[in-house]
């Protein structure tokens, strides 16, 4: 059964609250816009608040009726991994060696490391 079939989802539901923060600024504005510079303007910014409310309630609409569920699948048995066996838990990460040393080319000195806390000049 897909989803689309079954009882039908409300379109609408309850608006939120906090929804009106938003909407009553534009209400206001479209009020002063309408009475002062254009009605036409205020009447679009209306529309624009009623498109806010519109889209809350339509976000808030209820869930569908959760359906009965589908009988499970019988439990298969884990594969065994490919290729090497997995690393013991208590064991940590695999340590890599640090960079090779430098080269030395011939007529050179060799290099030299600083002990360590020795101050760097």
């Amino acid at each position: 059964m897909s989803p689309r079939e079954g009882p039908s989802r409300p379109k609408f539901g309850r608006i939120d609250p906090y929804c009106l923060m938003a909407v009553l600024p534009v209400l206001l504005v479209a009020g002063i816009l309408g009475a002062l510079v254009n009605v036409a303007l205020g009447l679009g910014c209306a529309v624009f608040a009623g498109l806010i409310l519109l889209f809350d309630s339509w976000a808030n609409r209820p869930a569908r009726a959760p359906r009965e569920p589908e009988p499970e699948a019988p439990a298969r048995a884990p594969r065994p991994a490919q290729g090497r066996p997995p690393r013991p838990a208590d064991r940590g990460p695999a340590r890599r060696p640090g960079p090779p040393p430098p080269r030395q080319q011939q007529g050179q000195r060799p290099v030299r490391q600083a002990p360590r806390g020795a101050p760097y000049r």
